[in-house]
């Protein structure tokens, strides 16, 4: 099970760390249906790998933001209004991720709690 579970919060952070480079490589600045396809399939990927709730939450949040910065809706507009708006939405882009490290760090300290729980049980019973 351990072989899993580190499996599971690898994958979550590579995903993680390729979502933070699409977002640092494009700005947001205007309409990006490739990019925005890209950051929902990782998005996806990333949901399916964990099983907890705030993680699937902050992911969700992340795919919401590359909604907003790279649809057609929004840079109807005119390109004056965007641009505070995307940096604006880059940087919370930003500290979803951060927050979502922050989380996957918070899951890995309780699964080895909840291990190092059950091994006691077991060593106690033993006896």
């Amino acid at each position: 099970m351990a072989e899993h579970t580190d499996h599971d919060i690898a994958e979550a952070r590579k995903l993680q760390q390729q979502l933070k480079a699409i977002f640092q490589f494009h700005q947001g600045d205007r309409p990006d249906a490739t990019t925005l396809l890209r950051v929902r399939a990782l998005c996806a990927i990333a949901s399916r790998s964990v099983s907890d709730t705030d993680l699937k939450a902050k992911i969700g949040q992340v795919e919401n933001y590359a909604g907003a910065l790279f649809s057609h809706r929004k840079h109807q507009r005119g390109a004056r209004q965007l641009a505070p708006g995307a940096e604006a939405l880059r940087r919370q882009v930003f500290a979803t991720l951060d927050a979502f490290d922050t989380r996957l760090h918070d899951v890995v300290a309780m699964r080895q709690a909840a291990a190092g729980t059950a091994a006691q049980g077991e060593a106690g019973e033993a006896r």
